[in-house]
């Protein structure tokens, strides 16, 4: 189909080439989007310094909801749930969760009940898991991914059931629970022993590298983002190569080789601008105003904090925002600016304890130490220190126990 209509968000374009005749599309956009203008952003420099619109998404929801509408009475039920699937992952990628949610949530209301349409609602509720997993939402995203799970095993779907048990993982993952992580990544191995999925299991193999790196088992971490990455590259999997450079980039960052993870962040982002992969861009922002507090350019690390920051506003990005208000927390520190320092720091802790992700805690228990420290407040710092301390024993993070106990024993 060659149509190509100036007004028309992409997502809507390409669903419209993909799933309709070109008299159709002709027709949707003359009596559906006659209306709309072209919306104009004005800031072109803070455009290019994103690297992704974040002023798009208004016109995108539009679209998609006149768009449904119309494929409702216009495409056989089939069709228009494989539409649905394909708009409802569109969407998950590009940030749009509260569209992805409503999408996922008709799926799974029209496919629920009709014995053939099962696996449908099965993934419907595991991507809407995976949407509330990424909002830190962590008990709606247990509830769905439970659901998920039983009629992935009504069906038996063993790539279903293993993609609930990688998920649970990374929720465990970011709730600083590592045991139960490793538990559940495991187990979705075990469940995919007989039938080998390259793509899910370089996806396994990112959540164990995380948690070596944060355990500081770099060449492990390392070899499993290797694995991954290489699997992602043969599939042409963009988005989860953004992920898995984002990750390696985070081992660099930890090694304290900045260059090579600044090279990883640049190399993620390139990719997440590809498929307009929105939450990567909220991380690697965070990740690179980290980088930029180490070299001691403080300049550089506000403004990607603040890019950061817009991106996770967005996308209601509660872990990222934490982080967020920790780095601010550090450069203010640096900048000898102690009361706005604590004060970002401890809404830091606070938005960590609400949300229970107790790794995010201890790291920001850790700054909360040194903070208290250059002010001379010992008791304080003492307090964070041994905070931190007595998570980073849990978990087995040999480099930080030895960091804040030499501090401890000062």
């Amino acid at each position: 189909m060659s149509i190509n209509y100036p007004n028309t968000e992409p997502l809507v374009e390409d669903v419209l080439k993909n799933f309709f005749t070109e008299a159709d599309a002709e027709e949707f956009n003359s009596k559906y989007l006659a209306a709309e203008q072209p919306q104009d952003i004005s800031d072109e420099k803070l455009k290019e310094k994103l690297d992704v619109d974040l002023q798009s998404g208004i016109k995108t929801r539009s679209q998609v909801d006149l768009l449904i509408t119309y494929a409702e009475n216009k495409l056989p039920k089939e069709k228009f749930i494989d539409l649905l699937l394909y708009v409802g992952q569109s969407t998950i990628t590009s940030g749009e969760f509260s569209t992805a949610l409503e999408i996922h949530g008709k799926l799974a209301q029209s496919s629920e009940d009709t014995p053939q349409l099962k696996n449908i609602a099965a993934n419907a509720f595991l991507r809407m898991g995976e949407v509330y997993s990424s909002q830190a939402k962590w008990e709606l995203s247990f509830n769905y991914l439970g659901k998920a799970d039983s009629l992935f095993l009504e069906e038996n779907d063993v790539k279903g059931n293993a993609e609930c048990e990688n998920l649970l993982g990374t929720i465990f993952g970011d709730k600083g629970e590592l045991k139960k992580s490793v538990e559940h990544f495991e187990k979705a191995l075990d469940v995919l022993l007989d039938n080998p999925d390259n793509v899910l299991k370089g996806k396994i193999e990112i959540n164990l590298g995380i948690i070596n790196n944060i355990q500081s088992k770099y060449d492990s971490a390392l070899s499993y983002f290797r694995r991954a990455l290489l699997n992602f590259e043969k599939a042409g999997d963009i988005r989860r190569v953004a992920e898995v450079r984002q990750d390696m980039g985070m081992v660099y960052t930890k090694k304290k080789e900045y260059r090579e993870a600044l090279s990883e962040f640049d190399l993620s982002l390139m990719a997440a601008k590809e498929v307009n992969y929105l939450q990567s861009f909220a991380i690697n922002y965070v990740s690179k105003a980290f980088i930029y507090t180490q070299l001691a350019d403080f300049e550089f690390a506000e403004a990607f904090a603040d890019k950061s920051m817009e991106v996770a506003y967005k996308l209601d990005d509660k872990i990222t925002i934490a982080e967020v208000y920790k780095i601010k927390g550090i450069i203010q520190r640096n900048k000898n600016q102690l009361a706005a320092a604590e004060n970002y720091l401890l809404t830091s802790l606070r938005l960590n304890n609400e949300i229970g992700n107790k790794l995010n805690q201890a790291e920001t228990s850790y700054e909360l130490g040194i903070l208290y420290n250059l002010a001379d407040d010992s008791e304080k710092s003492k307090k964070y220190f041994t905070d931190a301390l007595e998570y980073y024993k849990i978990i087995e993070a040999e480099e930080e126990i030895k960091e804040i106990e030499k501090l401890l024993n000062k």
